[in-house]
């Protein structure tokens, strides 16, 4: 049970155990709490007025499968060769959002002219990019259909569009919902589902993303004062049918059991917005881990369900990793702010990740996460300040890992003997004391990491078990032992 402390200001803590019944209900080929996993958006469907209901024929661009694989080398370069899991997002029709419920045809804007089609073209992207330690798989959508989907018809016919009780279409937002039972009872779901795992290597990757995996549809509305809004209807999805929101629910866990059988794991958007229950035991990851505040990661281990982001001040103190789908799509020639997210976030949450968590402590103007081998996050807020700029540390047994923006930290991923360095403003003649792996080692390897790889490295002397450094704005370092 929680205790509060008897200092001057009060500091409640929480000692972390998690619950025994944790256990996974499908099998996991990834393990998302140490894989670096993002989306690369590729092209948007465009469509006329608020609400998307059919597209207008036209395509934004942003990605074609060669841009998509050069970002792919120069991201690996970055990251020194994590394992990456990368969602290619409008890779279908004229795009995102672009004729669901179909997943059958490849958006040509993407294709190599030497391939015969698309679909030629994103095989081609799936299997080069494990060259980069990188797992390249899809971004679907199972909740949405679209007017001019080729399988609108029967989906219509087949009552699988979500209808009112009066038996008229439910349009929302984004198309008109789905309903899950339904398309599971039909046979529909896994027609689906086999088509798209005939077409594409899916089963190979191991992995899908399917965004918007809601159970309450968003369904647009106007409030008092005549504005537009969407509602978070939290009834059923079609109130035509006699599926209640459990059996929705439990076609939705059909599914992932499905994909699952297939050796296909399924990461979604959120963890329990617009729907009743998180599926934890299915979904591993997801994309926003930010609204259950603490609860998420008193409740669950990293390695059992993590989240790709959380901006709040527990995501410091856990680790948040990185997105970089927006720093790709606005800059995809010389991927400003990736070298920054990575080292100052991802490269965190993955050493974090690792740890054992061991006990909260959370007050007004200080908290902070113990984990095992002596590992503390902490953050000390000063007066009148948000949690976002508060001082921030991570250290081992007194050894200072994380000073705000300046970093050396273990990169695990490349085995315990290689650290990585970075600041973003830079810093003249610091001198870091190294963790207890270091002990007795006399001198260091260093080169400059860019995402053209690596500099020719050069030999650094250490002074008891210190190494000091400096480093320009928004540099980067490989430091390993000799």
């Amino acid at each position: 049970m929680a205790e509060v402390s008897s200092a001057a200001e009060d500091v409640r803590t929480t000692p972390i155990s998690y619950s025994e019944d944790l256990k996974l209900l499908v099998p996991r080929k990834h393990q998302y709490h140490q894989t670096l996993t993002m989306k690369l958006f590729m092209a948007q469907a465009l469509f006329d007025g608020k609400l998307k209901h059919r597209d207008n024929g036209k395509s934004e661009t942003f990605l074609t499968c060669e841009q998509a694989l050069e970002v792919i080398r120069r991201m690996d370069n970055l990251t020194l060769g994590i394992p990456k899991i990368v969602y290619l997002v409008g890779w279908q029709y004229n795009g995102h959002d672009s004729k669901y419920p179909a997943w059958f045809e490849g958006n040509e804007r993407l294709k190599r002219p030497q391939d015969a089609n698309a679909m030629e073209s994103l095989k081609w992207l799936m299997k080069e990019a494990e060259a980069y330690h990188t797992t390249v798989s899809l971004h679907i959508n199972m909740f949405d259909a679209y007017e001019d989907s080729p399988l609108w018809d029967e989906y219509l016919e087949k009552d699988v569009i979500a209808k009112n009780v009066d038996g008229t279409l439910r349009a929302c937002e984004w198309g008109y919902p789905i309903s899950y039972a339904r398309e599971w009872e039909t046979g529909l779901a896994k027609r689906r589902i086999d088509a798209l795992c005939e077409l594409l290597p899916i089963q190979h990757a191991g992995t899908i993303h399917i965004d918007a995996f809601h159970t309450w549809p968003p369904v647009p509305g106007i409030d008092e004062h005549g504005k537009y809004h969407v509602e978070k209807a939290k009834g059923v999805i079609s109130p035509y049918l006699k599926f209640t929101v459990a059996d929705e629910t439990e076609a939705q866990r059909n599914v992932l059991r499905y994909w699952a059988e297939k050796g296909v794991d399924v990461t979604s958007e959120s963890v329990d917005f617009l729907r009743e229950t998180a599926f934890e035991g299915y979904q591993p990851m997801a994309w926003w881990f930010n609204r259950g505040g603490l609860g998420y990661y008193l409740k669950w281990p990293a390695s059992y369900y993590c989240g790709g982001r959380d901006n709040t001040e527990w995501g410091m103190l856990f680790g948040t990793s990185m997105h970089g789908e927006d720093i790709v799509r606005k800059d995809p020639e010389s991927l400003r702010g990736f070298k920054e997210q990575f080292c100052l976030n991802a490269a965190v949450w993955y050493y974090l990740n690792r740890l054992q968590r061991l006990q909260v402590l959370d007050g007004k103007e200080y908290k902070s996460v113990r984990f095992s081998d002596g590992v503390r996050t902490e953050l000390t807020r000063g007066e009148g300040r948000v949690w976002k700029n508060a001082l921030y540390r991570i250290s081992q047994g007194g050894v200072t890992l994380v000073e705000n923006t300046d970093v050396l930290i273990p990169a695990l991923w490349m085995g315990a003997d290689a650290m990585i360095a970075y600041s973003r403003n830079g810093y003249e003649n610091r001198s870091w004391t190294l963790p207890e792996a270091w002990e007795n080692v006399i001198e260091a390897k260093v080169c400059r990491i860019t995402d053209e790889g690596r500099s020719e490295s050069e030999t650094r002397k250490l002074r008891d078990g210190k190494l000091e450094l400096t480093l320009a704005k928004d540099e980067m370092l490989l430091i390993e032992k000799p």
